[in-house]
């Protein structure tokens, strides 16, 4: 039976191109598969297609009991349009969930690294398939999006193996269009409420907390034009899910820094002991980047 490659709805740059890729890779290695976009795919996914004339064109929906691949997430509620018995495999870089106990018929492969776009790329090179010139593509900007241009902590060295094989498979592929898709994300054209993802509270300590994150080329310019903006949005927020902290994290994809900014000074004094970072009236600086999910990590290792 055809195997569904999916991800968690509307899918980033990283899930969409190893969803793409993975269905591919099954074609290529004898088992019918293609793929399937919950949602609507993140912006950087249309930047990407639009500058390469890529086409998505998966599956429309999916049958009653179709047979799922899962990539770019291990969490349940993040699929929630899955049963739980017709998952037949996991292809992750996240930390390892709870829900992998009741994936009882799945083939599980969980890394820590920068992208699943790595591990699909590493498929297609350990056994010797040939790679369309569409799968390189995503796969390559997927994991620059995701490494922030090989940049972030949770970069490492298979990912930079990886994106230079992928490289080297497509001419095509050109590291000075980086610049372009970082600044051509950075333009906000819609709604920044949910550009900024701010919508799920999660426990910290015995408080609630949102962290909204922002991947930005020139943070202090996008910031000196909607900080006004941006503190709207998280007072109203605030008070909408009554947390108890909120805050953004501005990450600046050119320049390789991230910015805190914070409205409140619980928040700021929480930052402030967790990272030693100063706010300068709403914003703090960390000299190095940081991703959402790193934060979430760190908060539940201390606490």
């Amino acid at each position: 039976m055809k195997q569904i490659v999916t991800s968690y709805i509307n899918p980033d740059l990283d899930g969409t191109a190893s969803m793409y890729a993975y269905a591919e890779y099954l074609n290529k290695t004898g088992k019918e598969g293609n793929y399937y976009i919950a949602g609507v795919p993140q912006k950087e996914v249309k930047i990407v297609c639009d500058m390469f004339q890529i086409v998505l064109e998966g599956e429309q929906e999916l049958e009653e009991n179709q047979k799922l691949v899962i990539v770019d997430t291990n969490s349940l509620a993040y699929v929630p349009f899955t049963k739980t018995e017709n998952v037949v495999e996991i292809i992750d870089h996240h930390p390892k969930s709870e829900d992998l106990e009741k994936l009882i018929n799945a083939k599980i492969q969980i890394e820590t690294l920068g992208a699943v776009a790595t591990l699909i790329a590493e498929k297609f090179k350990e056994n010797e398939i040939p790679i369309s010139r569409n799968a390189a593509i995503l796969l390559y900007y997927g994991i620059i999006s995701n490494s922030v241009n090989l940049k972030a902590k949770v970069t490492t060295k298979k990912d930079i193996e990886m994106a230079n094989w992928l490289s080297a498979q497509c001419k095509e592929i050109d590291k000075e269009k980086i610049k372009e898709i970082f600044t051509l994300k950075s333009q906000i054209q819609g709604d920044l409420k949910k550009e900024m993802e701010v919508e799920i509270p999660f426990d910290y300590q015995d408080k609630k907390i949102i962290i909204g994150q922002l991947e930005i080329a020139e943070v202090a310019t996008f910031l000196n034009q909607y900080e006004p903006k941006i503190q709207t949005i998280l007072t109203n927020v605030k008070k909408e899910k009554n947390v108890d902290m909120i805050f953004i994290n501005c990450i600046d994809i050119l320049n390789g820094y991230s910015t805190f900014v914070a409205f409140d000074e619980q928040t700021k004094q929480e930052l402030n002991k967790l990272f030693q970072v100063q706010f300068q009236e709403n914003r703090a600086i960390l000299q190095e980047i940081i991703m959402r999910k790193e934060i979430f990590k760190l908060m539940n290792a201390i606490y």
